[in-house]
């Protein structure tokens, strides 16, 4: 059976690509929100952690039950992701090490024990480090979960889909809670609630996000899927339900390109899907029209050149037109200042005569208005 293959459900006819798409756009939907939450609470790195940390409590659980399918992992990768979370915040409450030192220490200890269980341990199964690493993404279509007979689609969509209405109605019911406790953890501690445990429930949700994610997804996807799509949406928006909004929608966005990318290069979607990830990101941090880097540049040189524009309306007007005199051989402040000069002329504020310029009523107006505004600004 391969990808371009037809299976019937429902009574529609649904090829596996569009059910990998469907699996790639959950997963990423998914991701997203959970990491909407990371990035605003500044805990980035919790999702590179949880990607990692899980692997002993997975390779544990399969040494014991040599069952794929076996509901135990998910339990055992579960344990291992709050481990990781308790292991962190003991270290961070001896305050030797700071919070990004105690995660690296913890997720690169727990996966570098998980390595070598692996390697020691399973060296004859299918449990090996390209499954950890890229995921099955592209052959997760192919494992159904059927009930009397009827295909109700792929297992890791469902898994997936469930967790995100879980995220969804944990955060529509717990939206102020949240909200609160990311921006006010002592504002919201004096009103009665409790920070630590609204933050434990949400790592929690992480956690079972990561370790369903991480046998579709593997470790790369899960953490360019947890950073890159909220990333971008940060630089678009600052509100905290426009950002969840935002972050979904680049996911499955960033899902779609992948997917159909490694279509076309023939290659594995993980790969394809965190590329897309990264290219978006990219093209928000240089587009965003508030917080873009063409934008912000744009804004710098206009600032700029009403400066210069201002300086130069203040030399005319004190008869110190010699600075303008600069040599053709240096050309850069040559044309600078001609070019300065002659927006100044098209816009009527100053005038050539006999060699010299002079400000006209409306450059002395404009010079004033300057002035005036760098003085009360200062």
């Amino acid at each position: 059976m391969h990808l371009g293959e037809v299976c019937y459900h429902g009574g529609e006819l649904l090829s596996l690509e569009l059910w990998t798409l469907a699996i790639a756009v959950v997963t990423s939907v998914s991701c997203s929100l959970c990491g909407s939450l990371l990035v605003v609470n500044r805990q980035a790195m919790v999702s590179e952690g949880l990607s990692h940390a899980v692997l002993p409590g997975l390779a544990i659980a399969f040494w014991i039950s040599r069952d794929y399918n076996s509901p135990w992992l998910l339990i055992a990768a579960g344990a291992s992701g709050l481990v990781m979370i308790w292991l962190t915040e003991a270290f961070q409450r001896t305050k030797l090490l700071d919070p990004d030192a105690s995660l690296g220490i913890v997720f690169a200890g727990m996966f570098s024990l998980g390595v070598l269980f692996v390697s020691n341990f399973l060296k004859q199964t299918h449990f090996h480090a390209d499954c950890i690493i890229e995921g099955n993404l592209a052959i997760a279509s192919l494992d159904r979960f059927e009930i009397g007979g009827w295909d109700l689609g792929p297992k890791s969509w469902l898994v997936m889909l469930l967790i995100l209405i879980v995220q969804i109605l944990f955060v529509s019911v717990c939206y102020k809670e949240l909200k609160a406790t990311l921006f006010d953890p002592e504002l919201a501690s004096r009103f009665g609630l409790r920070p630590r445990l609204f933050q434990l429930l949400w790592l929690s949700i992480v956690s079972l996000t990561t370790v369903a994610a991480f046998n579709v997804a593997g470790s790369i996807l899960i953490v360019a899927l947890m950073i890159a799509p909220p990333a971008a949406a940060y630089l678009v928006t600052t509100r905290l339900h426009h950002l969840l909004l935002v972050s979904a929608i680049v996911g499955a966005v960033s899902a779609m390109i992948g997917f159909y990318a490694s279509l076309f290069l023939d290659v594995a979607p993980t790969g394809t899907v965190a590329s897309a990830a990264g290219f978006v990101f990219l093209l928000v941090l240089f587009c965003s029209p508030s917080n873009g880097f063409i934008v912000k540049q744009w804004g710098h040189w206009q600032r700029n050149r009403a400066t210069l524009e201002c300086l130069a309306l203040q030399w005319i007007k004190d008869g110190s037109q010699d600075r303008f005199s600069f040599s053709r051989g240096r050309m850069r402040p040559f044309r600078k200042w001609q070019y300065i000069l002659k927006r100044l002329n098209r816009q009527a504020l100053i005038e050539q005569a006999s060699g010299h310029y002079a400000l006209t009523p409306a450059g002395h107006k404009k010079l004033a208005a300057k002035l005036a505004e760098f003085n009360a600004a200062h």
